[in-house]
């Protein structure tokens, strides 16, 4: 390797580990975090998440059905639904989720189930 290919590697190296610092400082398990169910570009339901290590199902309604969101630990997933009004089940099959950049979608029935972290009492995110 030539001098010049040994410094771009070297600083791809440590551009990747001061990105990485960065995201493992900016990341602190005392985010508080809000689950928000929309449905039809609506919002349905917004409840908070907590770190309790119980599990909680919450039910919402799309059109004439009802769906249902278990939480638990402060991780959400959606439960599966009979497959005439989820024939896929891609959203269910989605799994848990738990930062507030994942979200599940359900196409079929217009519905996102999403996390965002919840604003502070300045209104700051």
């Amino acid at each position: 390797m030539k001098r010049f290919e040994k410094i771009i590697v070297v600083g791809v190296l440590l551009l990747s580990v001061i990105a990485t610092g960065i995201m493992t400082l900016s990341k602190t398990e005392d985010q508080k975090k809000n689950l928000v169910i929309i449905v039809n570009n609506k919002v349905e339901k917004e409840i908070t998440l907590n770190k309790l290590n119980e599990s909680k199902t919450y039910e919402f309604n799309f059109g004439e059905n009802i769906g249902y969101i278990e939480v638990n630990n402060g991780r959400v997933r959606m439960v599966e639904m009979e497959k005439k009004i989820c024939p896929k089940s891609i959203c269910s099959d989605t799994g848990w989720i738990e930062a507030a950049y994942q979200s599940i979608v359900c196409l079929p029935n217009q519905i996102i189930v999403r996390i965002e972290r919840a604003k502070d009492d300045d209104g700051i995110l």
